[in-house]
């Protein structure tokens, strides 16, 4: 199986964020939740490895499914830009799941800045395209 790496360099109220790297694929930029003990809907998930398959979500359509998750269900990649802690006021466009992007940056919400991966889109037709298969997702924090 395919070995893919998410290392997560910074966490915080505005989400956690780390670059997916894997061969045969440029490197993603990866915005998720803020950790939360990984509580459902409102953490990220923790480190470790994971299974991830080909999905169709009725929300979101073709994207992948990380599995394995202890206490956690319907896990997706699927694009949006935010991560923030909506309990404490932020937009995010992520339950619990992995918001792929071209690169990091911020993006204007509401009457504040606030961080975010941008060209969420592409990123995640670069990654569809790659993730013809299952593979296997190793995460670690820098």
């Amino acid at each position: 199986m395919r070995r893919v790496i998410l290392c997560r360099d910074r966490s915080g109220d505005q989400g956690t964020i780390g670059v997916l790297v894997a061969p045969g694929l440029a490197p993603i930029q990866i915005m998720e939740p803020p950790w939360r003990d990984n509580r459902r809907n409102r953490s990220c998930i923790p480190e470790g490895a994971y299974d991830v398959v080909p999905h169709v979500s009725p929300r979101f359509g073709r994207c992948l499914l990380v599995t394995g998750v202890e206490e956690r269900s319907h896990i997706l990649f699927h694009a949006g830009n935010f991560g923030g802690d909506v309990d404490k006021g932020l937009r995010s466009h992520t339950a619990g799941c992995l918001l792929p992007g071209m690169r990091r940056g911020w993006m204007k919400a509401g009457d504040r800045r606030q961080d975010a991966v941008l060209g969420s889109r592409t990123a995640f037709r670069h990654l569809m395209a790659w993730a013809e298969r299952s593979f296997r997702l190793e995460i670690s924090h820098a």
